[in-house]
């Protein structure tokens, strides 16, 4: 008898019925894409800054990502300790410091450039991630991966 119950409350379950009634879950915004262009992975001297215990790196290439959707800008970061984003005065569209390890930058056609280097305490490798920053300066979406970078 039992079985039979069973059987008869998957029966209902499974018919276009029971279906129609079930709420459905709605389905779930999709994050868009930050992807990496360029600019992974560097590798550059790394020098004692004069003035300081750190060394500065300055990297040749600029980090570059691209967004599927548009968005306010994308922020940088170097999560390390003691590590400091150095932006170059030679970027385009000059963005905004957060605070010494993050740095954020304007979308323009669904990409965003960030010409710089880093302020270590050793020389070592060192990642850079990237996400973007709604209008109301909160993170949204996933990282990218990390932009690999070595100061040697």
């Amino acid at each position: 008898m039992r079985l039979a119950a069973g059987a008869l409350a998957v029966a209902a379950a499974l018919s276009p019925a029971a279906a129609a009634t079930t709420p459905h879950p709605a389905p779930a915004k999709a994050l868009s894409a930050l992807v990496i262009v360029s600019g992974t992975p560097q590798t550059a001297p790394a020098y004692a800054a004069p003035a300081t215990s750190q060394y500065v790196v300055d990297f040749p290439q600029a980090l570059v990502v691209r967004l599927d959707r548009s968005a306010a800008k994308v922020r940088f970061t170097c999560p390390a300790t003691h590590c400091k984003l150095r932006v170059a005065d030679e970027n385009d569209d000059p963005g905004h410091r957060v605070d010494a390890s993050n740095y954020e930058e304007v979308i323009k056609n669904h990409t965003s450039t960030l010409k710089m280097g880093l302020a270590v305490d050793l020389p070592g490798h060192y990642q850079v991630y990237a996400q973007t920053v709604d209008a109301d300066d909160t993170l949204t979406g996933p990282k990218t991966p990390p932009f690999e970078l070595t100061a040697q």
